[in-house]
């Protein structure tokens, strides 16, 4: 019973996902069209409970259900052709597993597994968790609202009760729908994301290498536990990934559709982790760059900046001023963790050096994150002294690794509460995806891709 909800919420998120994705009228390749749709369909689902609170309604499981299907309804009165395409592609794909592809698959799919199912069978734990969203969705589903007894209790040792509603909405969702622990919508992010990362990093590898990159990132040990705990970080960094992805698709395409897509995948980062609209200023240079050089630049950049930040901003707006400042009994006041003394930026500094001595280059980096950073220092040294020319979409997932790079650092420079040893560790998140999407369009692994396809052709016409 539990695995046909699952297979039905799924439905549910591919829906309103790829509603979305045919309003905006983009058109992917499938395992593209139906892993993206149904990530977004996962942002669709975090952000009705939240707008049923803000419009009083109970949140009852027949609320919030009939809310989804009404939404997947209207997402979609536009899609029909969009499907047809979409299933045609399907009927007319090819699909062919290399013997060389089938270890690869096996480990990924036993890494996806072990998270999945520890997702699936143990209550969440963290105390981020237990403190915050888990405890305010349990209570909502006996007291039918998220402004509940909860915050009648003295929580004034923690904030978690304050952070953004995405996983306490989400976890409503699944707990109304069977699941006690709620957290296999998590299991659901991963699994579609890994499936969005292998078939971009095959579109200019071969699949070995693409494998082989793919099962390295898996591997990175504290982001591979942030499967298995429900916490904003591992989401934060999926959608701010999807964001940043479409944002280059539409520097390469100049059609507007996908700078539109990616304003309001970075609005979801936003909504899921707060801070990151600091992070999104910091890309909006590049859409700035991307116009320098053209006719009405002031008028290009502005619009550009209004697709892609003012999402960001309004879901800031509502989520953090509107709904903590007007809804909750206990107010928690953002401009009281704002440094006092702004004009001193030691701070910054403080924290970029400790955040690469201590996190990135030296003292726990392999503890954390394994070798995964050495090997894109590597890949971008290989690059550099092969002479190697990058191309612009490497060009700009590197620009994005700096943005975070220097981001976080100020980040806990505007926030001292942004601590090294939590906040900033789980932020660098983030910079993973783009480390690893660059080594997808580095000219040295691009090089040795088309040689093995190369030999590889050879070889299949002798045989």
């Amino acid at each position: 019973m539990q695995l046909l909800m699952i297979i039905w919420l799924g439905l549910l998120q591919f829906s309103a996902g790829f509603g979305i994705l045919m309003l905006l009228k983009i058109y992917l390749k499938p395992a593209l069209c139906i892993s993206v749709s149904a990530l977004i369909g996962i942002a669709v689902f975090s952000l009705i409970p939240f707008l049923l609170q803000l419009a009083f309604v109970p949140l009852t499981g027949f609320n919030i259900y009939a809310t989804i299907g009404v939404v997947c309804v209207l997402l979609n009165l536009k899609s029909r052709k969009g499907f047809l395409q979409l299933l045609n592609a399907v009927k007319n794909y090819r699909f062919s597993v290399r013997v060389y592809e089938i270890p690869f698959l096996l480990l990924i799919s036993f890494f996806v597994f072990v998270s999945a199912w520890r997702c699936y069978y143990f209550p969440p734990t963290p105390r981020d968790l237990v403190s915050g969203p888990e405890v305010i969705a349990k209570y909502t589903i006996k007291e039918k609202t998220m402004i509940n007894s909860v915050f009648t209790v003295d929580l004034a040792t923690t904030n978690n009760q304050f952070k953004p509603p995405f996983i306490t909405c989400l976890q409503i969702i699944y707990k109304y729908a069977g699941f006690p622990f709620g957290q296999v919508w998590l299991s659901v992010v991963v699994i579609f994301f890994l499936v969005f990362l292998y078939h971009v990093l095959s579109l200019r590898l071969h699949k070995i290498i693409a494998g082989l990159l793919l099962i390295i990132f898996i591997a990175i040990p504290e982001m591979y536990a942030y499967t298995i705990m429900a916490l904003f970080d591992y989401s934060n960094a999926v959608f701010f990934c999807l964001s940043l992805y479409f944002l280059f698709e539409f520097f390469r395409h100049e059609k507007m559709n996908y700078l539109v897509l990616s304003g309001l995948l970075m609005a979801i980062a936003t909504y899921i982790r707060s801070e990151t609209l600091v992070l999104a200023s910091f890309i909006y240079v590049a859409v700035v760059f991307h116009y320098h050089r053209r006719p009405d630049f002031l008028k290009n950049s502005t619009r550009g900046g209004a697709y892609f930040l003012v999402p960001s901003l309004l879901i800031y707006l509502v989520s953090i001023v509107l709904y903590i400042n007007q809804y909750l009994p206990a107010h928690y006041t953002v401009e009281t963790l704002l440094n006092k003394n702004l004009l001193n930026v030691s701070s910054f500094y403080d924290r970029l050096s400790n955040m690469t001595g201590q996190l990135l280059l030296a003292g726990d980096t392999v503890t954390y994150y394994a070798y995964f950073i050495y090997i894109f220092l590597f890949m971008l040294c290989l690059n550099i002294f092969d002479r190697n020319v990058l191309n612009k979409t490497a060009l700009n997932w590197l620009f994005a690794v700096f943005a975070v790079y220097i981001g976080l650092p100020f980040v806990a420079y505007l926030f001292p509460l942004y601590d090294l040893d939590n906040s900033t560790k789980r932020g660098l998140f983030k910079i993973f995806p783009l480390m690893l999407l660059f080594m997808a369009n580095s000219p040295v692994l691009i090089s040795l891709s088309d040689g093995i396809k190369k030999w590889e052709e050879t070889n299949s016409e002798r045989l």
